[in-house]
């Protein structure tokens, strides 16, 4: 099943449209370990999965991943 949205941990939703400007905020080390570790997956797979991985690599919500995230 495809979806029109991703969804972070506190229910902010973002248009999957948004996907290259989302992964361009991620680390770009964590970012290429899990699409090896996940690929293929969907969109939001792979976001809930960095939130959790960038959350244990820095000790710190990823900014997307927070209620009112900051671009």
């Amino acid at each position: 099943m495809t979806t029109n949205t991703i969804i972070n941990s506190a229910g902010t939703e973002f248009d999957v449209k948004q996907w290259d400007a989302i992964t361009n905020t991620m680390d770009a080390a964590i970012r290429e370990k899990l699409a090896d570790k996940l690929a293929p997956c969907s969109e939001q797979e792979f976001f809930s999965a960095y939130a959790k991985a960038h959350e244990e690599t820095f000790g710190e919500t990823w900014e997307l991943d927070k209620a009112n995230p900051v671009w």
